[in-house]
């Protein structure tokens, strides 16, 4: 969708082509917000995403709120079937597949990036141009009433944008000569904004320029009495150091008319080895010659030039290396400017410290220092010897250095005072080796790279450097094997770019190999990294290879977070728990925070939230590697971390399910878990970590059942197939309310590994868990056919608990296949099972189901006191969701009898527990059994109302079946409304649906459809 268009810099807006969008309310809004400008272009995580929207307040509906908020944007962005898609699930969370320049910030940054590099250039008026066209993309406060601390952040930011642009525009037209139009402008900023000093200095200048001298003075009274009187300080140096130059009528700061035609050119080589006297890039800058020619007749110094060679290619970045240069050549300073790139080994951190030293170079003219601190190696450089390269590199003789270190750094400082010298120091260990070699004098300059955070130093700006977006990704490819290899592949080369997880060096490494094989195609390379297991060694040519470039990083850690390192990297996914961690590592919540945060210092771990770790997918595949090879702590591991989600599942489960004695029939778990203490917080913890257990369980599946353990257990007998599936199980109450995400297979798999092993117990249940998948798709014959063998298996093994639950699902099968005198004699067994067990939420589960049954074969009656004698028993311990199912039935019962008041009430009082529970699925039922009672009542814009929520409940949580069962009460609302058109449709699809189903309940919609005005026929009944 090339013409979506979303607009930020003012109230939200978005555009499908001339068609304006429906953004929904604040919230739903704040989460495209967070989306679009978060990361954009990448995934945003679920933790993530719930800060932005709500802070530290989130509800505990947050994850099903979240969820449902990209429902309807998926509503929204992909109306078009056909196109592609626009929101994409990605681990827990999302990520927009989006072109740039589709949002006005994103445009609005591009340009002042392109407008930075024309005035770099000495192109004023491309500039002035390209600044413009910037400013006019805002629209009045950026997010207008979007809450969240997303919007709230970017509503600071871009409000802060639009000011340094506005000057930035303001600063070229004074240059260009347009003083007197600037005037007023200027002092309507100084009026709103009375602390900002760079207009002062702006509206000084224009002041002056147009011949009002007195009244630029003026201006700086006025603003210095304002700070003093109301911050308690005087005005900064840059703002005093105009003041004095107006004073003197200095002639530079008129601006002559070649500057602004013509790049200035380079200072000229110095005669006979003197410094060179240059003046200041920036406008209003003094002449340094003091700072740079020689001091009072000493005699002059050398001008060291260490900078190892920019990249040629160098791509990408252009946004942050412009800031960073920016920041090192501020003028005005009064302090050393120091920055610090930091972030993970093969980022690209010394590419573009280098780049940018190159570009800032110019602004240093007393020359540049450069250091490989060799941080990542096991010996790192000494600071004394540093210290040594560096003051003979400024011409004092070796012999006259001091041997002690803080010496050394001294006669450094004293060496390197007032000249403008710019140092570059890359792969630092930590804060302390930099500290050493850190000039004293302002008018020097420090660029740092590490692997680490430099917390203690006095860094103007901390930069943690990420990898490439997939379009510098491209640029990258495309600059090493040119445009027209890139361009006949595009989708490979996304693809490959991708496979490298978009990092620097691993895309280098890629365009060398196509480089040097130019009959390669770029799909015969991405093939070969699809390959997890192979992508490390792929990744390598000549002397370049990234696994060496994250040994140098693993080689540094202390032994236990090296275990930590590999052992957290056993669990696929964007971002592992912070419980689920210790429990990995068999240690205290506390004491795991305590080591993995330093692997998050070192930028070997990646924390995408509070109490939540992940890894670059290639450091992933790198600490896996390095896992395998101890494949004993690596089991081990993996069975304390199922022992964990084991005992917290069971105790969610005892939570939601009061009264059902699950504990004793799980197998034992040796943790104690997570402690759960009410319903909310059991619906809460499954909503949250639902989704990745089910793909912890399909991982384990895959790798672990399929590598060696062929008898259904690890070396030791531990029973890692009975466990895997016993969680499953613990997990069944919240499936209705948890996308599934478990497939049938994967279960199926687990299965046929239970009976390799003989384990008739572990095969039974999960025979019961293929049964009750296949149900909640409304795949009757499998469902049956599996819940058989589960009945088979569970009397075999004695395994009462889940023998009755697989009884209850066979007479559900039953049920829905119209066989009902066929499924009561099932939900009697099951039913006398519970009672022998004690197994009060059972009996009451089974009891109502029979209720069920007693409605379809004529025993309406019968039903309503089944019913009732379940809901006097379920207030004794306080099932909630089992009140919810036996209110539903009662109300079907009800309606049944044609007591449709009666029937309204009790459907009423069910959904009412939905949405207090959250019970999702179960709610969309109860609105379409609701909407034909109203409808029955004579109610039909309420039906209509009930109705229509069903259907988008029913798309969301429900399955195919309620789908075409709400479409049929819809069908017959627009009956009564008398839209024929209307109602042939939704019945139409009703039809299909059960059709596609293999349901007898076609034969309802089709007689519908064969007389829109006979008789209204029956429902379905529900599980």
């Amino acid at each position: 969708m090339t013409d979506l268009r979303f607009v930020v810099l003012g109230p939200m807006r978005g555009h499908l082509g001339s068609s304006d969008l429906h953004l929904g309310g604040p919230r739903q809004q704040a989460m495209l917000a967070v989306l679009l400008l978060m990361h954009p272009g990448r995934p945003v995580g679920a933790t993530d995403l719930i800060h932005g929207i709500w802070g530290a307040e989130a509800p505990n509906s947050a994850m099903t709120t979240l969820r449902t908020f990209a429902w309807r944007w998926r509503k929204v962005l992909e109306s078009d079937r056909a196109a592609p898609r626009v929101l994409v699930s990605d681990g827990d969370g999302y990520r927009l597949v989006l072109p740039a320049d589709s949002v006005d910030a994103l445009r609005a940054e591009s340009l002042a990036a392109q407008a930075e590099r024309a005035r770099a250039a000495c192109r004023l008026e491309e500039s002035l141009d390209l600044l413009n066209s910037a400013l006019a993309l805002w629209a009045g406060e950026p997010l207008a009433g979007i809450p969240g601390p997303c919007a709230e952040y970017h509503r600071q930011r871009f409000n802060e944008l639009r000011l340094i642009l506005l000057e930035e525009r303001i600063s070229l037209d004074l240059e260009l000569g347009r003083a007197a139009y600037c005037i007023p402008e200027l002092t309507s900023i100084t009026a709103q904004d009375p602390f900002r000093e760079r207009p002062y200095c702006l509206l000084m200048r224009a002041l002056y320029l147009t011949g009002r001298q007195a009244e630029a003075l003026a201006v700086f009274r006025s603003a210095r009495q304002t700070f003093i009187d109301e911050l308690g300080v005087e005005p900064t140096a840059e703002l005093q150091h105009l003041h004095r130059r107006i004073l003197d009528g200095d002639p530079t700061l008129v601006p002559s008319a070649a500057a602004t035609r013509a790049p200035r050119p380079a200072p000229a080589p110095p005669p006979n080895g003197a410094a060179a006297v240059t003046t200041g890039q920036h406008s209003g800058e003094a002449d340094p010659s003091d700072a740079q020619g020689q001091r009072s007749g000493a005699p002059a110094l050398p001008q060291p030039a260490q900078l190892p060679p920019d990249a040629v290619d160098f791509t990408g970045r252009a946004t942050l290396a412009a800031a960073l240069c920016s920041a090192l050549t501020a003028p005005g300073r009064q302090a050393l400017a120091m920055i610090s790139v930091v972030g993970m080994g093969g980022v690209g951190k010394t590419t573009l410290a280098l780049h940018v030293a190159h570009r800032a170079r110019a602004s240093f003219p007393d020359g540049q220092l450069f250091a490989d601190l060799r941080g990542s190696d096991t010996v790192p450089a000494d600071p004394g010897a540093v210290l040594a390269g560096f003051l003979t590199a400024l011409g004092i003789a070796p012999e006259s250095l001091p041997d002690d270190l803080a010496a050394r750094g001294a006669l450094f400082r004293s060496a390197v005072d007032e000249r403008r010298l710019l140092i570059v120091l890359d792969d630092a260990k930590d804060a302390a080796q930099v500290r050493a070699l850190l000039p004293g004098s302002a008018s020097c300059a420090v660029l740092v790279t590490a692997r680490r955070r430099l917390s203690g130093l006095p860094a103007t700006l901390q930069c943690g450097l990420e990898g490439f977006q997939p379009s510098e990704a491209i640029a990258l490819l495309s600059r090493v094997i040119g445009e027209h290899r890139v361009a006949a592949e595009r989708e490979n080369a996304l693809a490959l770019a991708k496979a490298c997880g978009s990092l620097p060096l691993a895309v280098r490494i890629v365009a060398s190999r196509l480089a040097a094989r130019p009959r390669w195609t770029i799909r015969s390379l991405s093939d070969r990294l699809a390959d997890e297991q192979r992508r490390i060694d792929e990744l390598r040519v000549g002397d370049l290879a990234i696994e060496a470039t994250f040994e140098l990083g693993y080689k540094q850690l202390p032994a236990e977070q090296a275990r930590a390192f590999r052992l957290v990297a056993v669990v696929d996914g964007p971002a592992v728990p912070l419980a689920w961690a210790a429990a990995l590592l068999g240690k205290s919540v506390f004491e795991t925070e305590g080591i993995l945060e330093p692997l998050v210092d070192v930028a070997m771990l990646e924390s995408p939230g509070v109490g939540h770790y992940g890894y670059h997918d290639l450091l992933r595949a790198f600490a896996q590697r390095k896992a395998k090879a101890d494949p004993v702590a690596t089991a081990e591991a993996v069975d304390r971390l199922l022992d964990h989600l084991l005992a917290t599942a069971c105790s969610a489960f005892q939570q939601a399910v009061p009264g059902d004695p699950i504990g004793s029939a799980l197998r034992s778990a040796r943790s104690s878990g997570l402690p759960l203490t009410s319903a909310a917080e059991a619906r809460a913890w499954a909503a949250s970590e639902g989704e990745n257990v089910y793909a912890l369980v399909e991982q384990i599946t895959r790798v672990v059942v399929g590598n060696g353990v062929q008898d259904g257990h690890r070396t030791g007998g531990v029973p890692v197939v009975g466990q895997v599936i016993d969680l499953l199980i613990a997990l069944s109450p919240f499936a209705a309310d948890i996308v599934v995400k478990l497939s049938v297979s994967t279960v199926r798999h687990l299965a046929e590994a239970a009976a390799r092993a003989g384990d008739r117990k572990a095969e039974g249940r999960a025979r019961f868990l293929c049964g009750n998948i296949a149900l909640s798709q409304s795949w009757l014959g499998e469902a049956r056919r599996e819940s058989l063998l589960a009945v088979r298996a569970c009397r075999e093994a004695g395994d009462a608990f889940i023998l009755r639950q697989a009884l209850n699902d066979l007479g559900l099968a039953c049920a829905l296949a119209f066989r009902h005198e066929e499924c009561i004699g099932y939900y009697e067994e099951a039913i006398a099972i519970a009672r022998d067990l004690g197994h009060h939420s059972g009996e009451v589960v089974s009891t109502v189901n029979v209720a069920l049954a007693r409605i379809r074969s004529g025993q309406a009656d019968e039903a309503v006191r089944t019913c009732r004698g379940a809901l006097a028993l379920l207030e004794t311990f306080h099932d909630e969701a089992g009140e919810a199912y036996a209110r539903y039935v009662l109300g079907l019962a009800h309606h049944e009898l044609e007591r449709y008041e009666a029937a309204a009430a009790d459907l009423t009082a069910c959904l009412k527990l939905c949405v207090a529970i959250g019970l999702h699925r179960r709610e969309a039922q109860a609105r379409f059994r609701l909407a034909d009672a109203l409808r029955l009542l004579g109610r039909p814009g309420q039906a209509a109302g009930q109705a229509q929520r069903a259907l988008l409940g029913c798309e969301e949580f429900g399955d195919q079946r309620d789908q075409a069962n709400a479409l049929v009460v819809a069908g017959r609302v627009y009956m009564d409304q008398g839209r024929s058109g209307d109602a042939r449709a939704v019945l139409e699809r009703a039809r299909d649906l059960y059709l596609s189903l293999g349901l007898p309940d076609a034969d309802t919609a089709a007689s519908l459809l064969g007389e829109l005005t006979g008789p209204a026929a029956g429902l379905a009944p529900d599980r």
